[in-house]
């Protein structure tokens, strides 16, 4: 049995907020009814199984987090396994289920990358692009079809296509997460309420992305709140509290209803 240590946070955690959705996503019953010390070690003991290493710290606590339904923020290097928490919740959810899981990306590259590192981990996942979405895709999503699906801000917030069925009640029934990889590119892009990047900012996005996100960045936040109560994951290896801040201000989080875990920034 792996001794866990306790989580490094700047603050307290919220309040859990573990309640039995009726309409939404659930994990397995008989995790939903452990005792928080034993469901730790269950996720510590499953991720052992799965990936022959001791899982780190915050690895448990964020899976930990989402199981309690919190909001989580985690801020750790590159390296340090933030994709594999996805996994890791996802293993707690009954097959049945048919779940989803949406993980926001900055960019299209990074997408195939994440599909291709799912389906070696035995996940179906597709990344979602203006090439790739199309009438056939969007009943497959909403089938729940693929467990992982990898889209781009652009495709999350201009897309009527998209849009619709991420709204439809069938589609919100899958929901079990949804994941903002690269969260800081949230600030970079000017997608926050508090202004325009300055200069230094600007040389880290192409000149496209700032056209196209600039006039939808406000529906960020209200389009992430719709999620029939499925958590939300916020990962990132540089962010400055500033960022973090801004961050969470466009998306209407507070102390009350996110867990900031801090490991080694990259």
């Amino acid at each position: 049995m792996i001794r866990l240590p306790s989580p490094r946070r700047l603050t307290p955690p919220p309040p859990p907020k573990r309640v039995w959705s009726l309409t939404g996503v659930n994990v397995k019953q008989k995790l939903f009814k452990k005792r928080d010390d034993k469901l730790k070690q269950h996720i510590a003991d499953a991720s052992l199984s799965r990936y022959g290493e001791p899982s780190k710290q915050l690895q448990i606590e964020a899976v930990f987090n989402l199981v309690e339904g919190r909001n989580t923020f985690l801020l750790a290097g590159t390296g340090y396994g933030k994709s594999r928490i996805a996994e890791m919740y996802y293993k707690m959810i009954p097959d049945k289920k048919r779940a989803v899981v949406l993980v926001l990306n900055p960019l299209d590259t990074l997408g195939d990358n994440q599909v291709a590192e799912k389906r070696l981990a035995g996940f179906t996942a597709i990344n979602l692009t203006k090439l790739t979405f199309n009438l056939q895709t969007a009943k497959e999503i909403s089938n729940g079809d693929y467990q992982f699906v990898y889209l781009s801000p652009e495709i999350f917030l201009n897309s009527k296509q998209f849009e619709t069925g991420y709204y439809s009640p069938i589609f919100q029934k899958r929901i079990a997460l949804i994941v903002v990889d690269q969260a800081h590119m949230i600030w970079i892009w000017g997608l926050v309420e508090s202004g325009t990047p300055g200069k230094s900012i600007s040389a880290h996005f192409r000149h496209e992305d700032y056209g196209i996100f600039r006039p939808s960045y406000g529906k960020l936040g209200p389009q992430l709140l719709f999620r029939n109560d499925a958590p939300l994951l916020l990962l990132s290896a540089t962010c400055r509290p500033v960022a973090v801040e801004a961050i969470k201000k466009s998306l209407k989080l507070t102390d009350d209803n996110v867990d900031m875990l801090h490991a080694e920034l990259t």
